[in-house]
Order: C-alpha cells, then structure tokens, then sequence
C-alpha cells in the first residue's frame, strides 16, 4: 500500500502569540502514521487576533483552522501571511523530500515502515542551522521562560555560533562536546574562551536542555542525542562561613541601619566637611540606607533581590489569622505570596517582626524602589567597611544567610525548602552545612554525654533542669496551698 503525505496546523493548540504549528502527517494505513513538527508557524488573520489561545481551542475544526492564514484544501499558507511565500517554498521542498524517500524505497522493493520514514525524514529535518533554530524559538516563545534564564540561553547560542557558525542540529555529538569543551577552557591568547570549570559545566547544562528542547519538538533524533555518554562535571561546592552571615553579623548590619541619621536638607546642599564628619561616624549615606534596608529584609525573607523588586503590598503581602496550640492564643501575621522571578515557583514567607519593621504596608505600587545591581553592589561594598564585617557581601549572601539561620534555629528541611522556592530537596539541602554556631551547639550534647557517663543518674543539673520543665504544665494547673506545700518540699530537699 503505498504512502501519502498531507500538511495541516495544530490550530487547537496555538501558541502564546496565536500562531499555529505546522505539521507533517505521513501514512500508511489508518494506525500506521506518524505526525511531524515542521518548525514552521501559520499567524491567526488579524480580525481574530484579539482573541485567546484558549478561546480559540473551544472553535470546531474547520472553524478554527479558517481563523488561520491558511488554505486547508491546498494545505499551503495564504496571502494573508506575510511569510506565505517562503513558508509555502519551504513546504513544497519538504513533500518533494518525502515523496523521493517513498519511491526511492518502492524502486528497491523495501517496505518503508513509519520509524524508518521518521528516522530518515527528521535526520533531514536536524540540519536546521543550530543558531537559527534556537533564536528563532526564543522570539516566538520568549514568555516560556524566564528573563535571565532567556538571556542565559541566548548568550550560550550566540558563544556556539561563534565557534562553529555552520553548526546544524545534528553536528552536535559526541565528539564536537569534546571540542567545544576544549575551546572553552582553552586561554584567550590561545584563541579559546578562559573559561573556568563551573562556567563551562554551565554551558553544557544548557545546550544539553537545548537539544532536549529540539528532541521534544520533533526536530532531532532521539538517536542523535550527544548527551548519553558524555559526563558533565560537577562544580557545585560547598558553601563556607564566608558565603553567609552569622546572627550575631546580621546585628552588626542592623545597628548600623538602627544608627543612621537622616539628612534634613537638600542633600546638594551638604558641605564636603559635613559629608566627612558623617563618613569619620560611619554614618550610612541615603543610598547605602536603602541598600541594607534591602539586604536585611532578603536576610529575613529570603527572597532574592530580583523578587523584591516585584513586591507591591496590595498585591503581595497579606494578612492571616493564626492559631497558637501551644500558648492557646490567635494573633494576626502578615505573610508574602509571590511568584519568583527566577523559577516562576509561588513562595509564601511569614514576616518575622524585624522584616515588618523595615517595610510599609501603605505604600502605593511596589514596596522598593527600581535601584540597579551595579549601584546596590556599591553600596554594599562601603556597607562591608563600615561594618567591619569582613565578608563580600552580595544578595547571594543575604539568601544564603536566611537559609543557613533557618537550619540553626531548628526550622525542617521540608519547610525551609518552601520558603525557599526550591523544587528540588538537592538545592536546599547545600544549606545543612554547619555554621559555627550549630557546630557548637551540637557538640554541647555530646559534651553533655561525655560528662555523664562517670555521674549517677538524677545528680545532672541540666537532666533535673529538664525534668522541671517537664513539669511546668502541671504547676501551672495548682492552686495557692499546694503550691505553698510544693515549696516547702523542695526547701527541705534542697537542704
């Protein structure tokens, strides 16, 4: 039986901007076919681009695909589509491929099954230019991912598309990970990048999700995947007490924020010597004020400084009435629920008193005002000196402290892997390193143990310190006369 090819559109999956995808369908008997993605887009006809990706779904077939520049019966673009031309070319150079593989197979008298055809068709289909391929599926999904992700993933292809500017999908393989990964860590003057370790392994990261990407879609072999024997190597290190901040540093930030004085006048108007008697006081300027008010609120939170910026109270922040089993008592706590940035993941964060302190609730728009990196990494840069803390502070820095404090303080894994905005276990986990503080903390237990192992049981302070405590709850519940009485004992015990 021989085989037939027909184009036709996903129309009851468009894309964000309304534009459909169009697919190849070859087959050779009702359950044998196979579907292909042609990476090319059919835009929506301007009367009905106002409305919704999922709006259109709900149409019937024939419906919907009249909403398209495109000619079912023909099965081509129209005059509608400002591209119908090329795209048109372009699909009849594609029939005119699949036709020659059916009768290139008829003549030899081999059956042409639909994994043959697929596997032939597509290794065709991978020889889309790398770089063209990939920018062009950033501009027409570019609200897939997030900003700096996108940007990431642009500047990877735009490396790529230096080193090898005719560089198609399927030359990825094996051996030309090896070469990209040499001219990476090879030395500028030698013509190479410089690269360090951590930001080639970064690199391969994300042309390994680019290949994925381009797999999923259709458009390159699973067979032609470079990735299953090639290792990328792991550069995640452990985090040292120099990437977080100890309580006692936090208070350190909070009495220089606590010790700023405002400036009463126009700030043009300030003398040289009066910016000098501030400087010699290790007075904060106005901008370093709103820098740490910041930092300390992202070491509070955990939020990173991106997410802060979005934060606009009327939005955001919200209150929340919470009972208390163990005092008995209901209060009122302001909490955060915000879409992160980064990972698009919802956090919800409880405002400790001292975040509390550092926002307000009433302001109108977003909480912090636009401020750059370039600027903030500044401030904290004279914030570090005036300090004296002895650390290169970052809104990497603050982060981290936030988590590091909620593993010293005792708050689960799980829970500061919420509040954290982590959906992998593995990344909240680089945390649990032990700063000094719990180092000591819990060495005081084994201390503890050590110590009595020469005691008789109930002579241990701490052991008849914690049996007390013990029996708080029951204290509580005693009237006047037996405490009095509870008293008398223990004056005799005691002597």
């Amino acid at each position: 039986m021989s085989a037939t090819i027909h184009f036709y559109i996903r129309s009851e999956r468009p894309h964000s901007d309304n534009s459909a995808q169009v697919y190849m369908l070859f087959t050779i008997t009702r359950k044998l076919k196979a579907k292909i993605s042609l990476h090319k887009r059919i835009p929506i006809r301007k009367e009905f681009a106002k409305l919704k990706p999922e709006e259109i779904a709900k149409y019937e077939p024939s419906l919907r695909n009249d909403m398209f520049c495109w000619d079912s019966q023909r099965e081509r673009a129209t005059s509608h589509s400002p591209n119908s031309a090329r795209i048109n070319q372009f699909l009849d150079g594609e029939i005119k491929r699949a036709n020659d593989l059916i009768l290139k197979y008829q003549l030899i008298g081999k059956p042409l099954t639909v994994e043959v055809f697929k596997k032939l068709f597509c290794k065709e289909a991978g020889n889309f230019s790398f770089s063209e391929y990939f920018l062009d599926e950033f501009n027409n999904q570019s609200d897939r991912w997030a900003e700096e992700t996108l940007r990431s993933y642009k500047a990877v292809v735009t490396k790529i598309q230096k080193f090898r500017p005719s560089l198609t999908l399927n030359d990825i393989d094996h051996r030309f990970l090896l070469e990209y990964e040499n001219h990476m860590l090879k030395p500028v003057l030698k013509g190479g990048c410089g690269n360090c370790d951590k930001t080639v392994a970064n690199n391969m990261k994300i042309l390994k999700t680019l290949t994925l990407i381009a797999i999923k879609k259709g458009d390159l072999l699973k067979d032609n995947y470079a990735f299953t024997d090639y290792r990328i190597s792991d550069t995640s290190q452990e985090l040292t007490t120099r990437d977080y901040l100890e309580p006692e540093e936090i208070a350190q930030l909070e009495k220089l924020l606590n010790d700023y004085v405002p400036i009463t006048k126009d700030i043009k108007n300030l003398s040289v010597e009066e910016w000098k008697e501030r400087e010699d006081n290790g007075i904060i300027t106005p901008g370093e004020f709103q820098t740490l008010r910041r930092f300390l609120f992202s070491c509070y939170t955990g939020l990173r400084f991106r997410d802060m910026l979005l934060i606009d109270p009327s939005k955001h922040i919200f209150s929340k009435n919470i009972d208390n089993t163990e005092t008995g008592t209901k209060s009122s706590r302001y909490y955060i629920e915000l879409k992160m940035n980064k990972t698009q993941n919802t956090v919800v964060v409880p405002l400790i008193d001292k975040a509390l302190k550092l926002i307000d609730l009433q302001i109108k728009g977003t909480l912090f005002s636009l401020i750059s990196n370039q600027k903030v990494n500044e401030h904290l840069k004279s914030i570090e000196k005036k300090s004296g803390i002895n650390k290169h502070l970052t809104f990497h820095v603050s982060r981290h402290s936030f988590a590091t404090i909620c593993f010293l303080y005792g708050i689960p894994l799980q829970v500061a892997q919420k509040l954290l905005g982590h959906k992998n276990r593995k990344f909240t986990e680089i945390y649990t390193h032990l700063s000094s503080h719990k180092l000591f903390l819990e060495m005081d237990k084994f201390n503890v143990g050590m110590n009595g192992l020469n005691k008789q049981p109930g002579n241990d302070p701490r052991e008849q310190e914690a049996k007390l405590i013990e029996l708080l709850p029951f204290l509580k519940n005693m009237n006047t006369e037996k405490m009095e009485q509870l008293k008398g004992i223990m004056k005799l015990l005691g002597s």
